[in-house]
This record gives C-alpha cells, structure tokens and sequence, in this order.
C-alpha cells in the first residue's frame, strides 16, 4: 500500500517536495495545510486531496502515515511534537527550528516515540560528496573552508526578522554547516563575530523590488557573518557568509587533508591527491532525499538524515551567534544540545 503522505506548508521549497511526491508510485498525496489557504487549496486541486489551514485538522481528518513540512523556520515545534504523539512520521526541511530550546524539545519527542524522520539536507545524497567522505577516511582533514554569499536579502517578509528566521546562518548556510559535518565529523566549539556593513532600511524613493532586495524597512539581522570552527577531530573550519548586494550567488566548499584537496560546487565535486578526478551528481540528485524517507517509511528503519542531525546542525549556527553575544569567546556544541 502506498504511504498516506500530508504537507504542512506549500509555499516556497514545498513546492519540489510536492512534485517529487507526486512522482513516487509509493505516495499517496492525501492533504495540505497552509496559514494562507489558497495555496494548500491550489496544491489540493494540482495534486488531488484536501486543504487545510490548521495542521491538526489535516491530521485529525486524513491520519497520515508521513508528513513533509516545509514551513518558515519559526513554525517549527508544534507540528513536529503533535506529529510524535499521533506516531506520524516526518520530513522536515532545513532548519528544524530557530531556536535550541525548540529543537530540544522535539527531539526529545522524537526519541520518546520513537518516529522516523528525516531533515532535509539533501547535499548529503549526492553520490560526488559520499565518494568525497568516503576518501577522507583515508586522510587526515585539516581545514573545511565554505563560504556563503547571496546577492541581496531574500523576499519573504520573516527574513529580516532575528527571531522568525534567524538571518542567513541559520537559514541558508545551515546547509554548509551540516555539509562540514556530514564530511568532517562534529564540531566541539565555534567562535564567531557578524557585522551589518549597509544601511538597509534606508529605503530609496520609488525602490521596487525585483528578486532579491536591496533595501528592506525592517532589517534585524546581521548581513555578514564569520565562524571558526574546531572539530572535535582536531580539524579546523571557517565560514563566511554574506548578503550584502553583489552581482551574483557564490557559493563554495573546499576540505584540505593530508594527501588530499577537495574542491565542492554544489552537489559536484572534483578532488586531487593519489588520483585526480571530477565527480558530477545526476540530475536527479536533489530527488534522493525524500526518496530516502519514504524508502524508510515502508521498510521501518531509520532514515539516513534523523531529526538528532538536524538539531546538531542548528547548534552551529546556534553556538556562532552564541559566541557573539559572548564578545568572540568560543562556545562548546556539548552545552546546547540536550
């Protein structure tokens, strides 16, 4: 039997998530929620089932096997915690949550019944980086370096809000942060420091937006932002990451170890050591992550992404800000996470 699948939020990244469900001969697409219930509907009409504007009416009437929730990062906690207590299993699209407080209290959740789950840091199933983890087994890493620059502040109207999105750390380069982990182990500490370099809310006479903004009336977030990482292997990592309006989306990923220099685009990868090769993910590869959860759903083992990562993940963004408030002072990942 197919599994019964709900979706809590249909704007934005909902929108893949949707196709690739509707694409899985194992899914039956039951029901959509969203605060704005002309999307949920929208999706009910494209896909087939039924609207809601209160995830406990989607769960009450339809009783799903499985939700994927791809609400905004302040939406997170109720919908995961309720889904535990009913046995629903879930998929929840980066970051898990905005504050540890949440994410704690979720896992714990989790862990008491003991639900599949799955995060979606999709990077971690792109068969180049599983090739590049599996080569750093054989070497020593040494430095993980990324780095995140947007050319201007994406439009939804949480974004500039600390408390609703938590800035681009946790928003956007949470996926870099998880890949350095995924790649190179858990981090112990993090020390960090963030700037605002322009005056956003100045907003020029007859400004229209197009895309990504320059200029916003709220703005409560820094704009650029740098981590130093120490791994509990002994390994060292930087991040730097900035919205501030550029020409153009640069996005990059570089691991040293011993004997080996990896360079990540994306999903792809290309690497110089014994050997020299380039690796380029399928087309496809950005399907795999759901494709895994449902896989899990019907053979009832774990997924490859458990919501425990998730948490991990969000303490390195957590910690990075953390060690702001603490004037630069490194915060150990062991005392957020519970």
């Amino acid at each position: 039997m197919p599994v019964k699948v709900g979706f809590v939020g249909t704007g934005g990244i909902a929108n893949r998530h949707l196709n690739e469900a509707n694409s899985n001969p194992d899914v039956e697409m039951v029901g959509y929620c969203d605060v704005q219930i002309q999307r949920a509907q929208a999706a009910a009409d494209k896909y087939g089932g039924n609207a809601y504007d209160n995830f406990l009416d989607l769960y009450d009437t339809e009783t799903p096997d499985a939700i994927i929730i791809c609400t905004p990062p302040f939406a997170h906690g109720d919908i995961e915690q309720e889904a535990c207590e009913r046995g629903i299993h879930f998929f929840v699209e980066k970051p898990v949550a905005v504050d540890m407080a949440t994410a704690n209290r979720v896992a714990k959740a989790v862990r008491e019944s003991g639900v599949i789950t799955q995060v979606g840091y999709m990077f971690r199933f792109s068969p180049p980086l599983i090739r590049v983890r599996e080569l750093m087994q054989a070497h020593t890493p040494a430095m993980i370096q990324a780095h995140y620059y947007m050319p201007g502040l994406p439009s939804p109207p949480w974004w500039p809000k600390m408390q609703l999105g938590g800035g681009q750390l946790i928003e956007q380069a949470t996926h870099m942060l998880d890949l350095a982990r995924f790649l190179a182990g858990d981090v112990a500490t993090v020390a960090g420091a963030t700037t605002t370099v322009r005056n956003w809310t100045d907003v020029p006479a007859g400004y229209e937006p197009d895309g990504l903004l320059e200029y916003s009336e709220v703005f409560e977030i820094p704009d650029t932002t740098a981590l130093i990482l120490q791994f509990e292997s002994g390994a060292m990592g930087t991040l730097s990451c900035s919205i501030v309006p550029q020409a153009k989306w640069d996005v990059g990923f570089k691991v040293v170890c011993d004997g080996l220099i990896v360079t990540i685009e994306g999903a792809n990868a290309s690497y110089a050591g014994e050997l020299e090769e380039q690796l380029r993910a399928p087309d496809d590869w950005a399907t795999y992550v759901q494709r895994d959860f449902i896989d899990a759903v019907i053979a009832g083992r774990p997924a490859g992404i458990p919501y425990d990562e998730g948490v991990e993940s969000l303490a390195v963004s957590i910690a990075g800000y953390e060690s702001v408030n603490r004037g630069g002072a490194p915060v150990k990942l062991a005392d957020l996470v519970q």
